[in-house]
Order: C-alpha cells, then sequence, then structure tokens
C-alpha cells in the first residue's frame, strides 16, 4: 500500500499544506513541535479516519477553526482511491472515497497503518485504556466484522449505563452484550494469540534474547483462552453473580470496556518492573509484530509510520530495528536529528517549520 498525495487543511498547526512522498522512505525533519508529529496524524487519519493516538476530532482542529479537511491519493491492492476525510467542529464528520459518501468500516476495509511513537510505552506503562486502545486501533484491521460490532457493543454499554443511573429496568440489554461481546472477545483472543509468537520474535532481536509475553485478560471470563462454544454462557454467568454488584455502582462492571493485556518482559511484570527502555523497545517490538500479522492477513503492507523511533535506543537496538525494515513497503519517519545513513540514502526529504513542508535538498 502507497501514499502517493496529502493535503491538509486547518488540521492542527497546518493551515494548507500538501505533500508528494516517494513509494519507499519518506524523511521528515524538524524541530519539536514543528508539526512533524501531526503530519503522521493526518496520514493516519486519512487512511483509517481516526488518530492513531485517540485523540478525538475537536483535538485535531487548527485553533480559531471550525472545520479540517485531509485528502489524499492512496493505492492499494491493485486499485487508487482518492479519500478526504473531512469534519466539522459542530460534530460532523464525513469520509468520502472517489468521491462517494463512505462510512468509516469502508476505510478499514479497504486501507492499513500502523503507528510506532513515543506515546506507545503507554501500551506497557500505561492504564489498561492504552491497551484496548491498541487493540482496537489494530484488530479493526485484522477482523472485518471488529469495528461494527465495537460500536454496536459501546452503544448497548451507554444504554445498559444510562438504565442503572435511572434505575430502570436494564437486565435486557444484558443478552445484547453476551452477544456482541463474545465477538469482540473472540476476536481480540485470536489477534493476540498469533501477536505473541511474533512480538517476541522481534523482541529478542532488540534485547539479547529477553523475552516479551502477553496474555488477555478478558473480565467477564475466568482465564485467558476464550473458548469460543461457552464464551457466551461464561459471560451470562458473570453477569448473573455481579447483578447487585451493578445496581449499587450503578455501572456496567464487565465487558470488553474492562478488558485488560497483561505483558511482562522475562516473566516480569512489565508495568512494574521494566524500565524507560524496555518500554520503549517492546512497544516497537509490537508494533512491528502488528504489521507483520497485518501484511500476513491483508495480503498487502500497511503504511508503516514511525515517529521519533531511534530518540532512545541504543546502537545495537538501531542496527536491529533497521534489519527489520527488510519488509516494509512504504515508511514515513520523523526526526529532529540525522536517522542511520543506510535510511537516509533512497529517502525523500522534507523539512517541517512551524507548520509548513518543504522539500529538504
Amino acid at each position: 500500500m502507497q501514499l502517493t498525495y496529502l493535503k491538509v487543511k486547518n488540521f492542527r498547526n497546518f493551515s494548507q499544506e500538501e505533500l508528494e512522498p516517494q513509494p519507499r522512505v519518506n524523511i521528515f525533519y524538524g524541530l519539536n513541535g514543528s508539526g512533524k508529529t501531526n503530519l503522521l496524524e493526518a496520514i493516519f487519519l486519512l487512511c483509517l479516519g481516526r488518530s492513531q493516538r485517540g485523540n478525538n476530532d475537536a483535538v485535531l482542529l487548527k485553533s480559531g477553526e471550525e472545520s479540517y479537511r485531509v485528502e489524499g491519493t492512496l493505492a492499494s491492492g491493485g486499485s487508487t482511491h482518492e479519500v478526504a476525510v473531512a469534519y466539522l467542529s459542530r460534530g460532523r464528520k464525513q469520509i468520502t472515497i472517489d468521491g462517494i459518501k463512505s462510512r468509516l468500516p469502508e476505510l478499514y476495509e479497504r486501507f492499513s497503518a500502523v503507528a510506532i511513537g513515543p506515546e506507545d510505552s503507554e501500551i506497557l506503562s500505561g492504564p489498561p485504556s492504552a491497551r484496548r486502545l491498541f487493540m482496537d486501533l489494530y484488530v479493526s484491521q485484522y477482523s472485518k466484522k471488529y469495528l461494527e460490532e465495537l460500536s454496536r457493543y459501546n452503544r448497548i454499554v451507554e444504554q445498559k449505563n444510562a438504565a442503572l443511573k435511572e434505575e430502570l429496568e436494564f437486565e435486557s440489554y444484558n443478552t445484547l452484550l453476551v452477544k456482541s461481546g463474545s465477538e469482540i472477545m473472540k476476536a481480540r483472543s485470536q489477534f493476540l494469540k498469533i501477536l505473541l509468537d511474533y512480538s517476541d520474535e522481534y523482541y529478542k532481536r532488540f534485547s539479547n534474547g529477553t523475552t516479551l509475553s502477553l496474555v488477555y485478560k478478558p473480565s467477564a471470563v475466568d482465564g485467558s483462552a476464550i473458548d469460543e462454544k461457552i464464551v457466551e454462557s461464561e459471560f451470562e454467568n458473570r453477569l448473573d453473580e455481579i447483578r447487585e454488584k451493578e445496581i449499587i455502582m450503578k455501572t456496567a462492571l464487565i465487558g470488553p470496556h474492562r478488558d485488560e493485556i497483561e505483558l511482562s518482559v522475562n516473566d516480569m511484570p512489565a508495568r512494574t518492573h521494566s524500565s524507560q527502555g524496555e518500554w520503549r523497545s517492546a512497544a516497537i517490538a509490537l508494533k512491528l509484530a502488528v504489521y507483520k500479522l497485518l501484511k500476513e492477513k491483508r495480503k498487502f503492507s500497511p503504511l508503516l509510520l514511525l515517529d521519533e523511533v531511534f530518540a532512545e535506543l541504543d546502537e545495537q537496538r538501531v542496527d536491529a530495528l533497521m534489519n527489520s525494515f527488510v519488509d516494509f513497503e512504504q515508511i514515513f519517519l520523523t526526526t529532529a536529528t540525522a536517522p542511520p545513513e543506510q535510511l537516509r540514502v533512497n529517502a525523500k526529504s522534507f523539512k517541517i517549520k512551524n507548520g509548513q513542508i518543504e522539500a529538504a535538498a
């Protein structure tokens, strides 16, 4: 998959800028705060209709503006498409593919992108919501049905919570939650099961054989192994068990919206026992594993967006990362300093300064 043209208007700190990248490696140079990361965010948004950092659309608006628009040309699966994502501050969002009004799942069906940035350390060190965001962004690209099921599930949770707060009948929502939530858990379990081996393989390259492991921790069933035959009945039983507690707490206490991933480095919990360097290396390994998994599943290469990935890596980890780039198609890289020479040789470079893009010499 490739991006051949990008135009942004009133997005973050960009007023109106255009970009014509090349097929292989594209490097964005600039000081911190210049807009490099914002440009990667615009590319991710064009592919998948949302920010890879979990930011809502209102945050993406340029200060003082009422709308933004990101448009571009994406080549995928042997065909080329003109894509646009626009947002008005009143909350309306519009996606078009080849001039035809489209829905968010259509972007996920056609395109794919993997973003790696400093914020990914949160997957290891941050709250459970950071790990759920990681799952939702990438399982949605792995499973065709996941995104729509997730949207359905979230609406049901909102309705159940409203009923609990108003002390109204809420049990009818449980039946819907079980059906939708079970599908989400099965998709997450399948995705993470494959990701486990791939991520450990990449992490060993960065850490002289140190191991990385992950265990899915669904809140609605016991254990990490999802038995597709009984997951719905297990979910139902757990809801019966906590019925009175949900009435007291006035909120839905179990389900995919409370799921967790337990990550370990050398069999020790990463969140409490790993260093910042280990968090960074493990996050990169996870994202490279996601790229490999999506490439195999989708039968084409996602765009790879790299935000300051070399900043905190030692020479050995840089070499390991460079060796991993052999299998990638189009890469977008931000940096405040010079990246490794072998990456610069055939790259197209752009200078980003105060929200303006210009080709670098």
